[in-house]
């Protein structure tokens, strides 16, 4: 049953949604907008993507499954198991909807610190090359197999006995995680990594929480992403030896902020922000106030 929902001003403005949308070529905006109206009081959802898509969008031709796993691999929303069935919760669901004390409460399980989650990355590459094609290609009737526990990264027991190196397990015990994140996976890019940039990328975490600390509505970021694309490089305390960012860098990279009212995060926390790296005698008191923050230099 569809329910009326909130929707806020900055979800429109929201450069995450839309990075993630231009990347995959899904329709993510209008998806998630949509699912909070199939959602219950508490966030909760059935994960049936050809009823949802019927619901959201019935008129599209794209693959359903393929829209929910994009939003569950950026941490939009959590998959998981209860029995044999499959839901779904949004995590900041409470920080941006009121419920009517009328509506009825949930009938759907609530996820524990149990469940079964699916990590969708999994099938992403897989994926990504049909990201327009009709639900009539039958690439839907895929979808829940190639997400079952047999596509996992590791066959169970295998999990369960694998010790990992002392210094991804400090990273992994001290980064943000969500459920719906895969251990195996972010321990494959940890290994792709040299000594040194293991080190960095350890050293950014607190930098990268103090960032999600000032922004509640900003999801989190796969450990696997903030590895595997070095996404840690930005929130380093330390600049790059090849490329120091001296006062001359960091004016100029000043004059584009003020001028654009934006601050790219590649450039780590921006000014005003906990663990940012500009030199206090160039910033200006209003510097960091109502800028945006981009994912490139626009």
């Amino acid at each position: 049953m569809s329910r009326i929902r909130t929707i806020k001003p900055e979800f429109f403005t929201h450069e995450e949604l839309f990075d993630a949308e231009q990347s995959t070529g899904l329709p993510l905006r209008l998806a998630f907008a949509g699912l909070w109206t199939q959602c219950d009081r508490d966030g909760r959802f059935n994960w049936r993507h050809r009823q949802l898509k019927v619901a959201i969008m019935p008129y599209d031709t794209v693959d359903f499954s393929r829209v929910l796993d994009a939003l569950a691999t950026r941490g939009f929303v959590v998959k998981y198991t209860s029995g044999t069935s499959e839901y779904g919760f949004i995590p900041s669901w409470t920080r941006h909807q009121v419920i009517n004390n009328r509506e009825r409460a949930s009938v759907l399980p609530a996820p524990t610190e149990n469940i079964e989650v699916f990590d969708a990355s999994i099938t992403r590459e897989q994926r990504e090359d049909d990201a327009g094609q009709g639900e009539g290609k039958g690439r839907e009737g895929k979808g829940r197999d190639s997400l079952s526990e047999t596509s996992s990264d590791a066959p169970p027991k295998k999990a369960n006995s694998e010790k990992y190196p002392r210094a991804f397990e400090a990273f992994w015990q001290a980064y943000p995680r969500s459920p719906n994140m895969s251990k195996s996976k972010a321990l494959a890019g940890w290994k792709k990594l040299t000594e040194e940039q293991r080190v960095a990328c350890a050293a950014a975490v607190p930098a990268y929480k103090a960032f999600l600390a000032s922004k509640t509505d900003h999801p989190t970021m796969h450990a696997t992403t903030f590895i595997n694309e070095r996404r840690f490089e930005g929130f380093s305390s330390e600049p790059a030896a090849a490329v120091p960012v001296n006062d001359d860098r960091w004016k100029k990279r000043l004059v584009y902020a003020r001028e654009k009212s934006a601050w790219p995060t590649a450039w780590g926390p921006r000014p005003s922000q906990p663990g940012c790296g500009v030199p206090t005698h160039l910033l200006e008191i209003n510097d960091g106030l109502n800028w945006t923050e981009t994912e490139t230099v626009r």
